[in-house]
């Protein structure tokens, strides 16, 4: 019967490695920015007022000039993703026996893997405590306070700022245990007139307790285009509520992020093999196989870390 029966073939793959992570979606989809070139990403922020105030007859202007503006900065990082084909698989997968292209499966593969790599790597520091400093200056460095990150982006966060929410410092808190008043305190701290966090992302646990604490009447389905690409929230505080199953890799098991995306850029290299493109296929040296690479060079940076927060629960 085996000579005489071909086996079946679904012309499927189906993807039982990889997960969603919604600000990384976020990122791609609507905070891309490109750059040209140069040694490091410098971003340029507003830290402190010029002099002004009240006056009265006859009275002098102070013109002493004040420094108000500084650059955050940042070194360019490359991710990259090894895509090997071994030559004599191309004989064997050719033709009406090939039910799916196991280069298209391998391409696919690639894709999940650096989406994978850069999902998990926003969550860390990039300082070498959580995470390489070869990875993206990541969210625990960018929501945090002077006595946890010095420093972000090259500056020293008490040169410009000491308390949170102030200058470059979040909000950063580690409570005992979930509470909807602990996370609205924390919400409350990042919230300036009409700026304020509009993701919160979490883990799985947390998420649930979050969604069983909320009665009925509060719980509202997000709708928005975001759900289109593959995950699913609730609104709290006008924000969306979603679980990064990525998150807790580096972020912690109890761990919320309070993000205002508007402020959060992910730049991408303009060289298009860089900017997530591939090589090409690749001799390898004393065989016909055959090697490419998909590749990313950029870096994450959070221009306004006063206008988020992080929660570090203990427990739930």
């Amino acid at each position: 019967m085996t000579g005489k029966t071909q086996d079946k073939i679904v012309p499927y793959l189906t993807d039982n490695v990889f997960k969603n992570s919604p600000p990384l979606t976020r990122l791609k989809n609507k905070r891309r920015f490109e750059f040209d070139g140069g040694l490091t990403i410098r971003h340029n922020i507003m830290y402190a007022p010029l002099k002004g105030g009240w006056g009265k007859r006859g009275q002098a202007f102070d013109t002493s000039a004040v420094q108000t503006d500084t650059a955050l900065q940042f070194n360019i990082k490359y991710a990259w993703v090894n895509v090997t084909l071994l030559a004599q698989d191309q004989v064997l997968n050719r033709g009406p026996e090939a039910a799916m292209s196991f280069v298209g499966s391998k391409m696919i593969n690639a894709s999940g893997t650096m989406a994978q790599i850069l999902a998990t790597s926003l969550y860390g520091d990039g300082q070498g405590t959580l995470n390489s400093t070869l990875e993206f200056d990541g969210l625990n460095a960018a929501i945090n306070i002077p006595a946890n990150y010095a420093s972000y982006g090259g500056i020293t966060r008490t040169d410009i700022a000491s308390t949170a929410n102030t200058g470059i410092n979040a909000y950063y808190a580690a409570p005992a245990a979930f509470s909807l008043a602990a996370v609205q305190t924390a919400f409350g701290a990042a919230w300036f007139g009409q700026e304020k966090p509009d993701m919160l992302c979490t883990t799985q646990p947390v998420w649930d307790a979050f969604w069983n604490k909320l009665q009925p009447q509060q719980r509202f389905n997000d709708e928005t285009s975001d759900v289109h690409v593959g995950f699913r929230s609730f609104f709290w505080n006008g924000a969306q509520v979603v679980v990064d199953q990525y998150l807790s890799i580096l972020g912690g098991a109890y761990t919320i992020f309070g993000l205002n995306t508007n402020y959060l850029y992910m730049y991408v290299s303009t060289v298009p093999k860089y900017s997530f493109g591939f090589t090409g296929w690749k001799d390898a040296q004393n065989s016909d196989d055959v090697a490419g690479q998909y590749q990313y060079a950029g870096n994450i940076v959070e221009a306004a870390p006063r206008l988020n927060f992080q929660l570090a629960f203990s427990a739930l």
